[in-house]
């Protein structure tokens, strides 16, 4: 998603990142995975396994996790200790166009394991 980031982490530029987590769902990072309610998040498009540990927490009512592919160095709902309201989202992003070579459309959703 393309979203306006929360007004806590002083940001003038708008975000892209994807949602991780939905209102009432439990998130966390463990054992290099991510898992939603307890079950493993397949991400195919991540390169390598998680290097921290975060949570559990559960996104409150309006709110959303999000995290960017590079989950090592992405400075993300994991990092900021705010949470991004739907109030702040601008647009679904569908294609990556950098760097040129790997232009593609972007997967409808992901799924658990």
């Amino acid at each position: 998603m393309v979203f306006e980031p929360p007004a806590a982490i002083n940001a003038t530029n708008d975000y892209i990142k994807r949602v991780i987590g939905l209102p009432g769902e439990k998130v966390e990072m463990k054992n290099g995975k991510v898992y939603i309610n307890d079950k493993p998040l397949k991400e195919p498009y991540v390169d390598e396994a998680l290097n921290y540990e975060y949570g559990p927490v559960i996104v409150p009512p309006n709110g959303l996790f999000v995290m960017g592919d590079n989950r090592n160095h992405s400075f993300d709902s994991h990092y900021w200790n705010a949470w991004l309201t739907q109030d702040r989202l601008k647009g679904k992003a569908f294609v990556t166009y950098w760097p040129p070579g790997h232009i593609k459309l972007l997967p409808r959703g992901v799924s658990f394991e």
